[in-house]
């Protein structure tokens, strides 16, 4: 008897619980598209811009329906979070014209999940994931980085070939370095010099 009040207990405790479900994310051109759908209720919503930025407000939009019965409308809850740090924005979004919307400035790349609940027959809480990346390079700083580069190359391959004369190349007046210096040269040949005769002493006074 204590075990069939048990189970019945925690089949209670189950049906309470919000079913964690999955909400498929794909991407259409410039928005990324979520849908979900049990046997009860149905979920479409719209995540722009596709590719959310660190610190740029991205819109969600969503759209909840009953399969049968009227239609849904009650209070959504959405909240925001980096993986593994759960609950860090959470909003609670009354019906609009088009549906249930907020927006949200993600302030960090990564992986960022998205939690919706709302209560029908049952509690649902479904649960999204969406990836904020860092904004690409422009391309016009590309072009400035090669143009730079291509700059330098320059400089430096001029730079190298001057430097390169200079040493092969000694100044004028002075032998290349490595060379024996030369001996001084000998003075030109003059004239064959006449002998000399000796003096002769004076004649003798008689």
């Amino acid at each position: 008897m204590r075990w069939v009040a048990a189970t019945c207990l925690i089949a209670l405790h189950a049906s309470a619980a919000p079913a964690l479900d999955q909400i498929q994310v794909e991407r259409r051109g410039e928005l990324l598209a979520l849908s979900w759908k049990d046997a009860e209720d149905q979920l479409q919503g719209v995540l722009t811009p596709a590719q959310p930025r660190p610190g740029e407000p991205l819109r969600l939009t969503l759209s909840v329906g009953n399969l049968q019965g009227p239609p849904f409308q009650g209070v959504v809850t959405v909240a925001f979070s980096q993986e593994g740090v759960p609950g860090q924005v959470t909003r609670t979004l009354q019906r609009d014209a088009v549906g249930w919307s907020t927006e949200f400035v993600p302030p960090e790349a990564g992986a960022w999940d998205v939690d919706v609940r709302f209560l029908t027959t049952r509690p649902k809480a479904l649960h999204a994931r969406f990836t904020v990346s860092e904004p690409p390079v422009p391309l016009i700083v590309w072009r400035v980085l090669l143009a730079v580069a291509g700059v330098l190359l320059i400089v430096r391959v001029m730079r190298a070939v001057t430097q390169r004369g200079v040493t092969s190349e000694p100044p004028s007046g002075e032998p290349p370095s490595g060379s024996p210096p030369e001996a001084p040269a000998a003075p030109p040949p003059g004239p064959p010099s006449e002998p000399v005769a000796p003096p002769t002493d004076p004649p003798a006074d008689r």
